[in-house]
């Protein structure tokens, strides 16, 4: 399934991005556990996103499909409780080797984001801040600059594998 997915992303049309549902939890894990470190062996990556999702409305998985496969996810985290200054923690991103730099973790990011945002406002709430960390070594910074206009504002020492970095972004602004 991965390669019918690297080939296919290339030649697609828009990725359709959606809240994910049950079924699509399983997909969720595997690429987890084929993105991050600390989500192997796959049995640990399914045992977290079931975890996430019961954690529901707390915390909300989106993913992005291209030509039929999910190719990616994001997982929001609300903080703090409901207040009516929400503040969400951009908790997990992953798109599949073969679907990077297509601009669909973007699509994914800013859609999602979209929508969750409409949901708080739906209970009368805003959205005040989004939040991010990244490793140090990575290279996920501008990503998350241009994605979200997020600056860094602290690191944290030794988290992981190494020092983060974390980084917000005031929608609206």
């Amino acid at each position: 399934m991965l390669r019918r997915a690297r080939r296919k992303v290339g030649k697609a049309g828009p990725p359709t991005v959606r809240p994910a549902r049950l079924g699509d939890l399983p997909e969720i894990a595997r690429i987890a556990s084929t993105s991050f470190r600390g989500m192997r062996p796959l049995p640990r990556a399914t045992k977290w996103v079931r975890c996430c999702w019961a954690s529901s409305p707390r915390c909300r998985y989106w993913i992005v499909i291209v030509e039929g496969q999910i190719v990616g996810y994001v997982l929001w985290t609300e903080k703090g409780g409901f207040r009516d200054k929400a503040v969400v923690e951009l908790e997990q991103v992953a798109v599949e080797p073969g679907a990077r730099r297509k601009g669909i973790g973007y699509r994914l990011i800013r859609t999602s984001l979209s929508q969750l945002r409409g949901t708080i406002e739906k209970r009368g709430a805003r959205l005040k801040l989004v939040e991010v960390t990244t490793g140090v070594g990575q290279s996920a910074v501008g990503f998350y600059r241009r994605t979200l206009g997020a600056r860094v504002v602290a690191r944290l020492p030794e988290v992981f594998d190494g020092d983060e970095r974390v980084l917000h972004a005031r929608p609206g602004r």
